[in-house]
């Protein structure tokens, strides 16, 4: 039992180092958490904005201080404070395990492969880093013989659990989806959605990413390349669809759903949030019988649900299995099967910067890693900072042709190097 073996770790004075970068909405709650959890401690908080850090660590009660240089940040851990920085490579070999909760491919890239380089642990609750660069950094840290995975919490990686053990059971995994938490509205910016992500304490980037679909797609993008399903059209289905009805609609349309295939990945509109959903399909008599016997129903098809994810309430659990087990919660297996690619928010103007996830210029739309390497679909989680070469209208799957990315950008640099190795095979 976990637990158990957290409380060994406190008796014995040696509990898990962690750091944290990010002190946001979702960072400062993994903090909080952390600080409950025996055998645990907060070593570091860091922040580009360091009174967030300052902030976050206040309100847990602990004692933080501001530090320049990593041998600061030592002192300040060995003397029982939380070392703050706004600087990631001063705090992080003060660590073990690094969770990063920074929301931005470009951040969460240069952290990750900070933390490689010092054979650390990462947990990211990035699903946007993974689903740009998941499937290199999975490599990158297995051939490190450290742990990389994206945090339990979060609807991807809880799913991802759920995933393996209907699979375990024996189970054929037709379809694994989520509930959306917010309304679908492709047009979403940050300035029609920011009285609303005043209300909720976020920021409006972040809410205008998950109103116009984006984070959805990143996410099932995402857990597609963890577990090899895929994606049955681009973007989706996302039906307006009950609890109840999961185990009609999320089945192929032979057997009056909606799926062309089964062995995919899809999302809900309705009552299905903040839930997870699993269905299934059961071709032993004797599994069959035990399912109906059970009240699962008569079957083939049967529905899995779970009515909640707790976020950065349980990501302190995939910290405590990576660090004790090295067990990954969630991590692509190879080369990506579903990628998110940038789509026109808006007609484009020739040599328009695009602002990325979030923004005002394009949304993300999921579709199959093969299709849109074929058309040569730019992945949106590179896209920041990039130019447009031509006029590109509204609705647009924009193209690789059709920017020029910022090739300073290190996650442009690193999905260069991870297209390179899927093309040679490494990544297969």
């Amino acid at each position: 039992m976990i637990l158990s073996r957290l409380r060994a770790l406190d008796r014995q004075g040696r509990p898990i180092r962690v750091a944290v970068v990010g002190a946001g909405q979702m960072g400062s709650g993994v903090i909080r958490q952390l600080t409950r959890l025996p055998g645990v401690r907060v070593v570091a908080v860091c922040d580009r904005v360091p009174q967030r850090a300052w902030e976050a660590v206040n309100a847990t009660g602990l004692v933080g201080e501001f530090v320049q240089s990593t041998d600061e940040a030592w002192r300040v851990v060995e003397d029982g404070r939380v070392a703050l920085a706004s600087e990631p490579s001063v705090v992080v070999s003060a660590a073990q395990a690094v969770v990063e909760a920074t929301g931005d491919p470009e951040g969460g890239c240069r952290i990750a492969l900070l933390t490689l380089r010092e054979r650390k642990t990462l947990v990211t609750m990035n699903v946007e880093l993974d689903a740009t660069v998941g499937p290199i950094l999975a490599y990158l840290f297995r051939a490190a013989e450290t742990a990389y995975t994206v945090g339990l919490g979060d609807e991807p990686a809880v799913l991802c659990e759920m995933v393996d053990f209907t699979r375990a059971m024996g189970l054929e995994v037709v379809c694994a989806g989520k509930g959306k938490n917010n309304r679908l509205d492709r047009d979403a910016t940050p300035a029609t959605v920011s009285s609303e992500a005043a209300r909720w304490g976020m920021s409006p980037r972040m809410l205008a990413a998950f109103v116009d679909g984006t984070k959805t797609m990143m996410e099932m993008a995402a857990l597609g390349n963890a577990t090899g399903l895929t994606v049955d059209c681009a973007g989706m289905h996302g039906p307006v669809v009950s609890r109840d009805e999961l185990v009609r609609v999320f089945v192929p349309e032979a057997n009056g759903g909606i799926l062309t295939r089964r062995g995919v990945v899809d999302y809900a509109i309705g009552n299905v949030a903040p839930g997870v959903f699993v269905v299934v399909r059961a071709d032993d008599e004797s599994i069959r019988r035990d399912l109906e016997y059970l009240r699962m129903g008569s079957g083939p098809y049967y529905a899995l649900y779970r009515p909640f994810h707790l976020a950065n309430l349980e990501v302190p659990l995939s910290v405590a299995r990576a660090v004790l087990d090295g067990e990954v919660t969630m991590q692509a297996q190879g080369a990506p099967l579903v990628e998110c690619v940038a789509v026109a928010k808006r007609d484009l103007a020739s040599g328009e910067e695009l602002d990325g996830i979030g923004g005002e210029t394009v949304y993300g739309l999921a579709d199959e890693a093969e299709r849109a390497r074929a058309a040569g679909a730019v992945p949106i989680g590179i896209v920041s900072g990039a130019r447009t070469r031509r006029e590109i209208r509204k609705g647009e799957v924009l193209t690789y042709d059709d920017v020029q990315l910022n090739e300073e950008s290190i996650v442009v640099q690193l999905r260069r190097l991870q297209d390179v190795l899927v093309l040679s095979g490494v990544l297969v």
